[in-house]
């Protein structure tokens, strides 16, 4: 039955409760901004003139905000907040309408308000400020590029992922086509092109191709790049947290969203269940690795996790199944954890709860 055809009521409930979804996906972790949002909205202002330290010299190679921020032409953090959360709105609204694009008719209320609540929204919310909105939008027009029959559009797209954050993006595309073809009998067919896949890949060299010549011809930092702080200290810190905090790192990988990984499992045949397991590994590798652990895999993750949700609901006995009502609640239930180490090791959990976390935002959004 399309939407057309529902009854009214039935349409109503189905906004209502995802009106109440996003609300709570707010709600429940609170909005924050990234550490020293004054500092990043001056080093991003000026793109890519602008000379930065050698720990902040990786913005220069996740450069789009900073770019758009620039081309505003005023500097002012405030402005700099705002176009984040403009950005972030984008992300999310088009995320849902290439998950609505892939699903039946009338299926996509409660696959919708899944992807509300998963875990990447909530790292949207509490790291205002970031790159992360710009590389999420970047991932969404991926899903609607593989969805189309042409090359060139997902070249392109590839062009502007590879720009935007290379590294993230490499891993992230390769666990998306591990999960489009361990899932191809679930998703559409275009999803698990091989194709597609190596036109991405293309894409993603090209577009750091360009940055990087257009960083070595600018006045920036002669080191810049992720690369730059990279230490074995940094290495052994990133190790230690995530052996020291693994029940809460692993926790935090899906957050409530487990509940629709473990399904999917254990629908599937085995030699499936191997492939995802791969996408699980290419995304966990560069998340232990790294200082922002649970942002890292959650960023990555991004594109898998959708394409999960999408392949469940595709299947017409899903929707209206007990366990979707049981996975759906655990997504409500179980609130996303972050987990992050600093340069000097201490590690960082949700340190304030989510009031706590509002009233600092809208008192820092003030001081601004």
């Amino acid at each position: 039955m399309s939407d057309i055809e529902r009854p009214k009521p039935v349409l109503l409930r189905g906004y209502l409760l995802l009106g109440m979804a996003a609300l709570w996906a707010i709600g429940r972790v609170g909005f924050g901004t990234i550490p020293g949002l004054p500092v990043a909205a001056s080093n991003a202002f000026g793109w890519p003139s602008n000379v930065l330290s050698e720990y902040s010299a990786f913005a220069a190679t996740s450069p789009i905000g900073a770019a758009i921020f620039t081309a505003i032409g005023i500097n002012d953090p405030k402005v700099f907040l705002l176009l984040h959360m403009f950005v972030a709105i984008m992300a999310v609204g088009l995320t849902l309408w290439s998950v609505f694009l892939m699903l039946p008719k009338g299926g996509g209320s409660s696959a919708f308000r899944l992807v509300i609540l998963s875990p990447w929204v909530a790292l949207l919310v509490i790291f205002l400020g970031s790159y992360d909105p710009f590389t999420v939008l970047a991932f969404s027009l991926l899903l609607l590029a593989w969805r189309s029959r042409h090359l060139t559009v997902t070249f392109l797209t590839g062009v502007i992922l590879g720009f935007q954050h290379f590294e993230q993006s490499v891993f992230a595309v390769i666990a998306a086509s591990l999960t489009a073809f361990a899932l191809k009998d679930r998703l559409p067919p275009d999803l698990s092109s091989i194709k597609k896949f190596l036109a991405t890949l293309g894409g993603l060299v090209s577009g750091k191709l360009v940055l990087t010549v257009i960083l070595i011809n600018s006045p920036v930092s002669e080191a810049f790049g992720r690369s730059t702080y990279w230490t074995l200290e940094w290495f052994r810190i990133s190790l230690v947290t995530s052996v020291n905090f693994w029940a809460v790192f692993l926790l935090s990988l899906f957050a409530g969203s487990w509940g629709l990984i473990l399904f999917t499992v254990s629908r599937i045949e085995r030699q499936q269940r191997w492939i995802l397991f791969a996408a699980l590994i290419v995304c966990l590798v560069p998340a232990v690795i790294t200082l922002d652990h649970t942002r890292v895999f959650v960023m990555i993750s991004m594109l898998s996790l959708t394409l999960v949700t999408i392949a469940a609901f595709r299947d017409s006995s899903f929707a209206g199944s007990k366990e979707r009502k049981l996975i759906e609640a655990l997504a409500w239930v179980i609130v996303p954890i972050t987990l992050w180490v600093s340069m000097d090791g201490t590690p960082y959990l949700n340190q304030v709860g989510s009031l706590d976390q509002m009233i600092i935002f809208i008192s820092e959004f003030g001081n601004l």
